[in-house]
């Protein structure tokens, strides 16, 4: 048994630095519930299974000498919440109308890692960090009468929260990392300029060797359907993509009531 008789140190750069340039793959799944109305209790409304095919750098950085940098490829797919089935079409409580479901796209999400030290006390194998972050943006599909049934308001108001463990080396029996988020509904969803629905997305993290090993139902579509996502670049000067905006791109699809995601080969 070992007891930590001593404090620990931990670079969170050193992921980057250990890792540079190496292909990743991570799962993540969970739940997704939401509250129709504000008095109306949550409930669980889809499954959700998703991936990131991911690379890590380390760069210099004028400010901190050197900083870390991640690049994404992220799909997700909703799914019926009993019988886990992916979904392709979604009818609201009050709809007339089944409407595609738009299942997430984002072909590049990248960002910069600041350099922060982290201790873990003596007696401790690994710390539990919270990230929280709020979001709150002019909403894109604001302003355009075109998406006046697809938009929740003028502004995009929510809150994400990641949650991970820093581990000592060789630590193990270490709880998943989490994502979760508080959001407005989808615009997919359809429920009507300024509807007062939210979302509570749950999903845990895990990091597996191979591209095969991430979940059977994402390998597969990956393979006949977007191959670009089993591996990411290793630079991009795409503009990152989100949900909201893959609707938007793609709105003309998703009138014509085709299949999501669309194939993407290039």
């Amino acid at each position: 048994m070992n007891n930590y008789l001593e404090d620990y140190e931990l670079d969170n750069l050193d992921f980057y630095r250990n890792n540079h340039g190496l292909q990743l793959y991570y799962n993540w799944s969970g739940e997704i519930w939401w509250q129709e109305e504000p008095d109306k209790p949550k409930e669980k409304l889809f499954s959700i299974i998703g991936m990131n095919a991911t690379k890590v750098f380390i760069k210099p950085h004028p400010e901190y000498g050197e900083a870390g940098h991640r690049i994404n490829r992220e799909l997700g797919l909703f799914c019926d919440p009993v019988t886990q089935d992916i979904l392709q079409f979604w009818k609201a409580p009050k709809a007339i109308q089944a409407v595609p479901v738009v299942h997430i796209a984002n072909r590049i999400v990248q960002g910069t890692v600041t350099p922060k030290k982290f201790l873990i006390p003596k007696g401790q194998g690994y710390i539990t960090k919270v990230t929280e972050i709020p979001l709150e943006y002019p909403h894109p599909l604001a302003g355009d009468s075109k998406y006046s049934d697809y938009c929740p308001g003028e502004k995009f108001k929510g809150v994400e929260y990641f949650t991970s463990n820093i581990c000592r080396p060789g630590v193990v029996d270490v709880p998943p990392a989490t994502w979760a988020r508080d959001c407005p509904w989808m615009p997919w969803m359809k429920l009507g300029y300024a509807h007062s629905a939210k979302l509570r997305f749950e999903t845990t993290i895990s990091r597996v060797d191979t591209f095969e090993q991430l979940h059977q139902r994402l390998v597969k579509l990956v393979r006949e359907k977007l191959p670009i996502y089993e591996t990411t670049p290793t630079e991009s000067d795409e503009a990152n993509m989100t949900s909201i905006q893959y609707f938007k791109k793609h709105f003309d699809s998703y009138f014509r009531g085709e299949i999501f995601p669309l194939s993407e080969t290039v």
